[in-house]
């Protein structure tokens, strides 16, 4: 059994794979127990480290899978992270202990995936991650994550799997790599008979007729079977497809019955006690002393049940499956002892609570006090490292909390952490549940916590897209309060505010973050009435105001949270949020900056992850506004790495939604419509309320990819009406450009001319909004008036380079440019097109650039060219010779060659194809208004 047969095509697929090292870099073996991923990732290693590649590999074991980031570790254990500096150092470095103070999960996958490229260099790294159906949450999570960020490199990723035992959510972001091609697949099948016949050569050929029949072409069956006399080969084909046939369970117990009593006691209590364990646990688990163990472990060695594990000290049985039986087949009775036994080992030796729960899951009986704390402690140390094992381990210990009043509190702390492991680990629905049964449990004088739990249960709903339900949650749960003035109101109150600024309905029955306001004030609450200041800021914005009035409400709401220390504000960290969202929409950036880098300080040092997303979209959006592109990109990129982990497409789709919004300000026309595209995807599927923004911003990617038809469909049916409410107040502006401009382009400039009206209402004094609505005008009045335009268009570029809106600035300049060129004012015109590539090369908008180039380019060959030329030019692209565009046009054969050379040399151009393809990405023909094709990075290169 130690011939490796009928798996040369498999084998030959992974070498190949090592020997490329490229594309792709993941690759999947799946198939049922025992027929081979291991023995056949054996092979593999063994020639990669032939290859001079390194070779790191982990396991996961069937009992031990709650243990945070267990299978990873595993792989790493004899990694020195040396090769990394600071904050990653760390990071990997407590995948075993768990992190100093809670941190993104996220970061911690960034860690191992910045030390995989570091372990790559320069031979090459190949991690392989076997029986992954058994892997922790931790270790799944990071799994998807190198699937989605594949390490620089020459790193290659091997999962080995059962694909009927693989979480369904892993395996559908397996099956999304290997349609996207970043993941091979590689599926063993069972052996063939004549694999059989090599196998077995010396039996006789009924024996091994009746081998295979009984064993499928099993490898890890044939093994079990071989020694049944041949009555007992019963044919596989009565077992349950993908579980172990009963003959070869009943062979594998005929294995254990033959060991000695002593032996066998040895066996089982090394499937209890773990894998991979320490003889001493053994022993204790066994009640022997460790000299009794130490010659037994020997002879079970001898005997191929049970194999050391270099260096040495801890042991494994040689499959998962001899494990199952071993610990199956020991009374029902004595493995409850045997865990109790194991977890009292564990604890004495100081074992962190996560180790021993497993044991105490398996050993404890309802209304065990001690069994409640250990899970409890368990789940408090695992909540930020991997809290979906959190939330195992507290739902584990509610099971066995006791129906007794005396123990309501105890149920009370662990379903309101229960609550919090579960939207860290993305199961928002299992949340909002436990939720309502808190609330159902929480006695009628406890009325502030009551209403705190149900603000808490709206907040999840709300990312689940569920906006109408967290309302009318709130308003019951206020309705039913007999004090309307009191801190239980104030705290229902700011969440029905929190929707309104969310803008999550169009109208109201009454002015929430108004009523906050004012129950803050009575209450003399500083903390509350500071966030009921900024959410009533974001709805008078929403609202299309921005006076003095606001303006104090933001002064006020700034200085209690200035005064106010982190301890009083991280359980309202949101309130930070709302903050800094309320100084974006009055235009004030680096109060918001400072109040976001505060309310992401204290949202990582109390573990609050749920709301990490949110910040780093703020951040996004904040660097955005003044072009610092590469800050606004990586922060959007932790805002989506963030929201996978929330489990909440809506959250994702939201994230994605921002990518492409960035993609838009940057120009980039090819990536804003795919990523658009797929936001709106994520939010369709589930229905979400984003999905509107979604198909609004897919509008304005459609708009810079030069299809303004299709901008003006997708961003009205999005946009909630003329006042675009649903937009939020920052953005609404820029919706508002988007219109007049898809509108201009297709020919309606009173209709871009309504749009840009609208864009002055609600630009309220404000330099930005107010330039944006000069740039909106601008394009509505190029067409009929160029001269006006210019002058919009140069009073825009004013307020934006004011407001330190530089791409937008830069776009005016371009727009300037086109208008100034349309008056024959040629030198103005080169030095706003100048002005205007000098902003986005400053920005480092490479995209932005070649676009200006562009429309320079285009402007400047639209107005030199005569009519005869524009006609010549027109017929060129039908192909036709200078005699038949002669005789078309009713001139001379010469005239016509007259017109070539001028076209030549206006377009710079040598030949008549040259000549129209120039023209057809300048425009200047109908029907090609396209992005820019490759030659104007020489183009570019040229003006430089």
């Amino acid at each position: 059994m130690t011939t490796l047969v009928g798996r040369r095509s498999e084998l030959a697929a992974l070498r190949r794979l090592v020997d490329t090292a490229g594309a792709p870099s993941a690759t999947e073996i799946v198939g049922d127990p025992g027929i081979g991923k291991t023995r056949l990732l054996d092979e593999l290693a063994e020639y990669a480290r032939r290859c001079g590649r390194l070779v790191l590999r982990g396991r996961a074991a069937e009992f031990e899978g709650r243990v945070p980031f267990g299978l990873v570790a595993d792989a790493l254990d004899d990694v020195d992270p040396a090769a990394l500096e600071g904050e990653d150092l760390g990071l990997v470095r407590s995948l075993r202990t768990g992190p100093a103070e809670p941190v993104e999960r996220y970061r911690v996958h960034r860690a191992v995936c910045a030390l995989l490229g570091a372990l790559a260099r320069p031979s090459g790294l190949v991690l392989i991650l076997d029986d992954m159906h058994w892997a922790d949450d931790g270790s799944i999570e990071l799994v998807e994550y190198l699937l989605r960020h594949p390490a620089r490199g020459r790193v290659l990723l091997v999962v080995a799997h059962r694909p009927r035992q693989t979480p369904d959510h892993l395996r559908a972001v397996l099956a999304r790599a290997v349609r996207s091609g970043a993941t091979a697949r590689v599926p063993l099948r069972p052996l063939t008979r004549a694999d059989v016949d090599e196998l077995f050569a010396d039996e006789a050929p009924e024996r091994r007729r009746r081998l295979y029949s009984a064993s499928g072409g099993n490898p890890f069956y044939l093994r079990a079977l071989a020694e049944l006399a041949a009555g007992d080969l019963v044919p596989a084909a009565a077992a349950v497809e993908g579980e172990v046939p009963e003959s070869v369970r009943s062979a594998l117990l005929a294995e254990l019955c033959r060991l000695t009593p002593r032996q066998l006691l040895v066996t089982r209590a090394c499937a209890v006690a773990g894998d991979r364990v320490e003889a001493g646990l053994i022993a204790r688990t066994a009640e022997l002393d460790l000299a009794e163990v130490l010659p037994v472990l020997d002879e079970l060695a001898a005997h191929d049940v049970i194999r050391p594990v270099p260096p040495g000290n801890r042991f494994e049985f040689r499959h998962p499956l001899v494990r199952r039986v071993a610990y199956d087949a020991a009374g029902a009775g004595w493995r409850i002892g045997a865990h109790v036994r194991t977890a009292a080992a564990l604890r004495a030796a100081g074992a962190p609570a996560a180790e021993l729960a497993h044991h105490v899951e398996r050993s404890a009986q309802r209304g065990d006090a001690e069994a409640i704390m250990s899970l409890r402690e368990a789940g408090a140390a695992t909540l930020h490292r991997s809290p979906a094992v959190a939330a195992h381990w507290l739902e584990t210990a509610l099971r066995l909390v006791p129906d007794d009043p005396a123990a309501l509190l105890v149920r009370l702390d662990l379903l309101g952490m229960t609550a919090r492991a579960l939207v860290l680990s993305g199961r928002l629905a299992d949340s909002r549940d436990a939720l309502d049964e808190l609330r159902r449990l929480v006695p009628a004088g406890m009325a502030e916590i009551r209403a705190q739990t149900t603000a808490y249960g709206a907040a999840v709903e709300r990312l689940l897209g569920r906006h109408a339900e967290a309302r009318a949650q709130l308003r019951a749960a206020l309705a039913e309060l007999p004090d309307q003035d009191g801190p239980a109101a104030l705290a229902l109150k700011i969440g029905l505010a929190t929707g309104v600024a969310m803008r999550a309905e169009p109208g109201l029955d009454r002015d929430w973050p108004s009523a906050a306001v004012a129950a803050a004030r009575r209450l003399d609450d500083r903390v509350a009435l500071a966030c009921s200041l900024a959410l009533s800021v974001v709805t008078a914005h929403m609202n299309g105001l921005a006076n003095e009035e606001v303006a104090a409400w933001l002064d006020e709401s700034a200085a209690l949270t200035d005064a106010l220390p982190d301890g009083e504000l991280a359980p309202v960290v949101e309130s930070l949020v709302w903050l800094a969202s309320a100084e974006t929409c009055q235009e004030r950036l680096d109060d918001a900056s400072r109040h976001l880098v505060r309310a992401l300080d204290i949202a990582q040092t109390t573990g609050q992850s749920h709301v990490v997303n949110y910040i780093h979209g703020m951040f996004g959006a904040r660097y955005l506004l003044d072009g610092q592109l590469a800050r606004a990109a990586a922060h959007y990129e932790d805002e989506l790495d963030a929201a996978y982990l929330t489990g909440s497409d809506a959250q994702r789709s939201l994230a994605l939604r921002n990518q492409c919004m960035l993609a838009i300000v940057a120009g980039d026309a090819e990536n804003a419509v795919r990523l658009g595209r797929e936001a709106l995807a994520c939010a369709a599927e589930g229905q979400f309320a984003t999905a509107r923004l979604a198909t609004g911003t897919l509008g304005g990617a459609y708009l810079l990819a030069g299809d303004p038809a299709k901008c003006v469909e997708l961003v009205t049916d999005a946009s909630g009406g003329q006042d675009l409410w649903v937009v939020d107040p920052v953005e609404r502006s820029n919706w508002y450009l988007t219109l007049a401009m898809a509108e201009a382009a297709l020919g309606h400039p009173k209709d871009a001319g309504a749009w840009a009206d609208r864009a002055f209402t609600h630009a309220a004094g404000l330099p930005r909004r107010t330039g944006l609505a000069h740039l909106a005008r601008a394009h509505a009045l190029l067409p009929d008036d160029p001269a006006a335009a210019a002058t919009e268009a140069q009073r825009a570029v004013e307020l934006l380079c004011g407001a330190d809106d530089r791409i937008a600035a830069g776009l005016a300049n371009v727009v300037a440019g086109t208008a100034h060129a349309a008056s024959s004012h040629r030198e103005a015109a080169g030095q706003r097109f100048a002005a205007a590539v000098a902003l986005f090369e400053e920005c480092g908008a490479p995209h932005q650039v070649e676009n200006a180039l562009r429309e320079q380019q285009r402007t400047n060959a639209r107005y030199r060219l005569t009519t005869r030329e524009l006609a010549t030019l027109r017929l060129l692209a039908e192909s036709l010779t200078a005699d038949a565009i002669a005789r078309r046009l009713g001139i001379t054969v010469g005239t016509i060659h007259k017109h070539l050379a001028s076209l030549y040399r206006k377009l710079g151009t040598s030949d008549r194809l040259e000549t129209v393809l120039c023209a057809q990405r300048l425009g200047l023909l109908p029907g090609n208004t396209g992005p820019a094709g490759p030659d104007l990075h020489r183009v570019h290169a040229a003006r430089r």
